[in-house]
């Protein structure tokens, strides 16, 4: 680390540089996110510019989240080149400063913001991100078919024009279709009980649930009765099973484990948020990377000229690390590589190749 004084000094540019970028580019993106629901609320009954404000404010923390990396990358070339430009990178070197030692400030402070995000900021932002979907989804008319998973198996629920089900499933099989261990509860649209069907699979088949080995009681039939295939009407899918549960994007690093422990129980696919999980692991040595990619092409001396280009490719490798996580994460959904490596794979090579370039900067 260099001496105190220069640490301070280093850190606090490179503080500034990141925290305008952060300002600028959050208000342009939240501008238009904000003319996004505005549109949004112009079709919704009661829609008004209250809702879309609302909508936009409890989405600023996910926006902000989502590009902390580039703006690491940006606010890290503009601070090297900065000192660049006024020689004091130049002047740093020759009182016996190695790279290393000039980069520890930039580097604290990114690994420092990747734990801080991961353990404080991201549970603020999944859950005020999980309240506007659930607003929208309200305001849509989309609550109707909910699906959620807990201790005592999968939940389900469909409400429409005439009645309400309810639905438990301990379990699912996604290559049938078909649930297990299975209790239907039926309700009115006034919510007045109407009859409870327990069955050991049922089949989401088109319109209709068609229940196997069927045990019914209704207010009119305490008795109860059996059937071997019984079938209601409902609206829900088997894509409703992966499609309407929660998020991975609207759960924190610490919901996420019990989470993927309850919907493997389930038999629910859990692909996402394992690499959402991994991905929230990675941020810190991603930011770390975008710092070092950021000297890698922006520490070399003025005199040596090429900056324009240099600043050119630094900011091409960042995209460049964008894509390879998009397509890292598209191979760890269609399960052709472990999901871990698919999260982590990035954020590494983009580290490795980093260093490799400062090492030749710095050994020549």
């Amino acid at each position: 680390m260099p001496p105190v004084t220069l640490f301070r000094y280093i850190a606090l540019r490179m503080i500034t540089g990141v925290g305008v970028l952060l300002l600028i580019l959050s208000s342009l993106i939240l501008l238009i996110d904000l003319i996004e629901n505005l549109r949004f609320a112009s079709k919704t009954v009661g829609g008004n510019f209250t809702l879309a404000a609302t909508l936009t404010l409890m989405r600023v923390p996910a926006i902000a989240q989502s590009l902390v990396p580039f703006v690491f990358l940006f606010g890290s070339i503009w601070m090297f080149n900065q000192l660049n430009r006024r020689s004091e990178i130049a002047v740093m070197r020759s009182a016996g400063l190695s790279v290393w030692r000039l980069l520890g400030p930039a580097s604290l402070i990114a690994a420092v913001t990747g734990l801080l995000i991961i353990t404080i900021f991201d549970p603020l932002s999944s859950s005020l991100l999980s309240y506007s979907e659930q607003l929208k989804s309200t305001k849509e008319g989309n609550d109707n078919s909910l699906v959620r998973v807990s201790d005592d198996g999968i939940w389900l629920r469909q409400r429409d024009a005439t009645q309400q089900i309810i639905i438990n499933a301990q379990n699912f099989d996604e290559e049938r279709a078909a649930l297990e261990n299975v209790t239907v509860w039926r309700f009115g649209i006034e919510s007045q009980f109407q009859e409870r069907i327990d069955a050991t699979e049922a089949f989401l088949s088109g319109r209709t649930m068609e229940l196997h080995d069927a045990r019914l009681k209704s207010i009119v039939d305490q008795e109860g009765r059996e059937s071997p295939i019984y079938a209601i009407q409902t609206a829900l899918t088997p894509e409703d099973l992966s499609e309407r549960v929660t998020p991975p994007e609207t759960m924190s690093l610490w919901q996420l484990p019990r989470f993927i422990l309850l919907a493997e129980a389930a038999g629910l696919p859990t692909v996402r948020y394992h690499i959402r999980f991994h991905d929230l692991c990675a941020t810190p040595l991603k930011l770390l990377a975008m710092v070092l990619i950021a000297a890698a092409f922006s520490l070399r001396p003025m005199r040596m000229g090429g900056a324009l280009g240099l600043l050119i490719f630094s900011i091409g490798a960042g995209f460049l690390l964008y894509i390879l996580s998009e397509i890292s994460n598209a191979f760890g959904v269609s399960g052709l590589v472990p999901v871990a490596l698919a999260a982590w794979a990035p954020a590494i090579i983009a580290t490795v190749a980093a260093v490799t370039a400062l090492l030749h900067l710095e050994d020549g």
